[in-house]
C-alpha cells in the first residue's frame, strides 16, 4: 500500500510476522528538544512496515488485497474478513463466498453488485436489501425469491417491476432483460436508476437498537453519528466496526475495541488504544503507536510484537516508563509540533496529516469528502498524481461478444481498454484483463463480461452511498392514512442530504407504508 517515494522500508507479510526480527533494534532515546511528533515521524521512517494490513490468518491468493483478514483468494479488494473468493470488493465481511465488485456485504454467496445487503444467494445489483435469492436489480427489498427490477419488496416471490406474477410469467418477463448481454444489463441498470429514485427511504438502517443515530447499525445501544456498526455501545463518531466495539470514540475499521479512542485500523481485542493506527491482537494502553500488535503500556512506537513498557521503541522498566510518560506529555503541551500551514499538535491531538505516508486523494476520506488537488494542499494534505499506465490494449470494450455465452477463453489472454482511459478521478487504470476463474464466475451467474476497469466500477457503485454526515431532516411523508394530518412532523437525523431527491421517511412512516 505504500508508493515506492514514501521513505518507508516494506516488507513482506510473511517476514514482518516472523519472530526473526525486534523493532527494538530501532530504538530512539527521547529528546526533549525537538516536537514528539518529529521524533516519532523519524522513528516510523525507519521501523520497517507490513506491505499490507493482513495478519497469518489468511489462505492463499490474497496477495493484492489490504486490511484482508482471515480469508482466502481476495483480489483487488479491501477490507475483507472471514470470506473466500472476493473480486473488486470493499467492506465485505465474513460469511462471503463468491462474491464479485460488491461493497458492504455479509453472508452472501454467488453474488455481484451488491451495495449494503447481506444474507443473498446467486443474486446481482441488490442495494440495501438483504435475504434474497435468485432476484435482480432490487433495492430496499427483503426475504425475496425470483424478484427483479422492483423497490420496497417484503417476503416476495415472482415479482417483476413490482408487480406480482405466475411463475411462469415471471420466467417469461425476467428472460426478455437478456442479462447475459451487455447491451441487456446496460438497459436495465439505467431502468433501475430511474425507479430507484421513487423509493421510499427509510431515515436510517437501525435494528434491535435504542438510543441511537447513525446508520446501519444492529443490536447496539448508545450509539451517536456512526456507521456500520454490530453489537456496540457507548460510542460516538465511529465508521464502520466489524463487532463489537464498546465505550469508545472516533474510530474507524476497527473490531472487538474496549475504550479507545483516535484509534484507526485497529485489530481485535484493542483495549484503551488512544492516539493509535493498525495496532491491535490484543493491545492495552497504548498511546500513539503505528502497527504493534499484542503491546502494553507503550508510547510513541513502532512495529512493536508483544512488547510492554516502550518509549520510541527503547525498553525501560515500569517505574521509568511512567516517570518518562509524566514528562513527554507536559513536553508536548509545552513545546507542540507545528505543521506548514501552522496548525499546532500537543498531547491530545491525532498524529499530523503531514506525516501520514499517504496522499489524500489515495485514501477512503476521498471517497467520503471529494477535494480538489489545490483545496487539499491547501488544508495542508499531499496529494499524488495518478501513476501513468503504459497498457497497450489488444481489444475494446465495444469488440466483446455483448453475450456472455459467445465469449472464448481467449478473453482472458486480451488487455481490455477501460473506456475511460485514465482520464477521469477515479484512480482508472486505463486497461484491465479478465482472470479464469472470474470468467467461469461471469458463466456461472450468466453476467456479461464488464466494459470499465475495476477502479471504474467501483466508484460508480459509491454513487448508491452517502458520505459519512449528518443533517437534520423532517419526514417527507404526506399519506393521510399514517395518522398524522397533512405533512409528517417527525424530525431526525440521516446521511441524506437536503438537497437529495429522494423521499426521506421517519421510521414510523417507513414501516406503515413498506411493511
Amino acid at each position: 500500500m505504500y508508493h515506492p517515494d514514501t521513505p518507508i522500508p516494506v516488507w513482506c507479510v510473511k517476514c514482518h510476522i516472523s519472530d526473526a526480527w525486534d523493532a527494538r533494534d530501532y530504538a530512539k532515546e527521547y529528546d526533549f528538544s525537538k516536537p514528539f511528533f518529529e521524533q516519532f515521524n523519524d522513528l516510523k521512517i525507519n521501523v520497517p512496515h507490513r506491505a499490507l494490513d493482513q495478519n497469518e490468518k489468511n489462505g492463499t491468493g490474497c496477495e493484492y488485497s489490504n486490511y484482508c483478514f482471515g480469508s482466502k483468494d481476495t483480489y483487488l479488494s479491501f477490507s475483507v474478513g472471514g470470506s473466500e473468493n472476493v473480486k473488486y470488493s470493499a467492506h465485505v465481511f465474513k460469511g462471503n463466498k463468491n462474491c464479485f465488485d460488491s461493497l458492504s456485504v455479509k453472508n452472501s454467496d454467488r453474488v455481484y453488485e451488491l451495495v449494503q445487503s447481506s444474507g443473498s444467494y446467486n443474486s446481482s445489483f441488490l442495494i440495501e436489501s438483504d435475504q434474497c435469492i435468485e432476484s435482480h436489480f432490487l433495492f430496499d427489498c427483503s426475504n425475496c425469491t425470483n424478484c427483479c427490477l422492483s423497490l420496497n419488496l417484503r417476503n416476495k416471490s415472482n415479482v417483476f417491476r413490482n408487480k406480482q406474477l405466475s411463475k411462469e410469467e415471471y420466467q417469461k418477463a425476467f428472460s426478455k432483460l437478456k442479462l447475459d448481454t451487455y447491451s441487456g444489463q446496460l438497459k436495465a441498470k439505467e431502468e433501475f436508476y430511474k425507479i430507484a429514485q421513487n423509493a421510499i427511504h427509510r431515515d436510517a438502517h437501525i435494528k434491535n437498537s435504542v438510543n441511537t443515530i447513525g446508520d446501519f447499525i444492529e443490536n447496539s445501544k448508545n450509539v451517536y453519528h456512526c456507521y456500520g456498526l454490530i453489537g456496540a455501545e457507548n460510542i460516538k463518531h465511529i465508521f464502520f466496526a466489524m463487532n463489537m466495539i464498546k465505550d469508545s470514540q472516533n474510530i474507524a475499521f476497527c473490531g472487538l475495541n474496549e475504550e479507545c479512542y483516535e484509534f484507526t485500523y485497529g485489530g481485535r481485542d484493542a483495549n484503551k488504544a488512544i492516539f493509535a493506527i493498525s495496532c491491535g491482537g490484543g493491545c492495552k494502553n497504548i498511546f500513539y503507536c503505528d502497527s504493534c500488535r499484542e503491546c502494553s503500556d507503550c508510547f510513541g512506537c513502532v512495529g512493536l510484537s508483544k512488547k510492554q513498557y516502550c518509549i520510541l521503541n527503547k525498553q525501560y522498566s515500569k517505574e521509568k516508563y511512567f516517570e518518562m510518560i509524566k514528562k513527554i506529555q507536559a513536553h508536548m503541551n509545552n513545546n507542540p509540533y507545528i505543521d506548514r500551514i501552522n496548525r499546532k499538535y500537543s498531547f491530545g491531538e491525532f498524529f499530523p496529516t503531514e506525516i501520514s505516508p499517504f496522499a489524500y486523494n489515495e485514501t477512503v476520506a476521498f471517497e467520503e469528502q471529494p477535494l480538489s488537488q489545490k483545496e487539499a494542499i491547501s488544508l495542508g494534505y499531499k496529494w499524488r498524481e495518478p501513476e501513468l499506465k503504459s497498457y497497450k490494449p489488444t481489444i475494446k470494450g465495444d469488440d466483446i461478444q455483448d453475450s456472455i455465452n459467445d465469449v472464448a477463453d481467449s478473453i482472458c489472454n486480451e488487455i481490455i481498454e477501460c473506456p475511460n482511459q485514465g482520464k477521469v478521478k477515479t484512480q482508472c487504470t486505463s486497461a484491465y484483463r479478465i482472470l479464469p476463474d472470474e470468467l467461469s464466475f461471469y458463466r456461472q451467474m450468466n453476467l456479461p463480461i464488464p466494459r470499465y476497469c475495476p477502479n471504474c466500477r467501483y466508484h460508480a457503485r459509491l454513487v448508491w452511498k452517502n458520505p459519512f454526515r449528518f443533517y437534520e431532516r423532517e419526514c417527507m411523508c404526506e399519506l393521510s392514512n399514517h395518522e398524522h394530518q397533512q405533512k409528517c412532523s417527525n424530525k431526525f437525523e440521516t446521511i441524506y442530504a437536503p438537497d437529495r431527491p429522494e423521499l426521506i421517511y421517519c421510521k414510523e412512516c417507513y414501516q406503515k407504508e413498506v411493511y
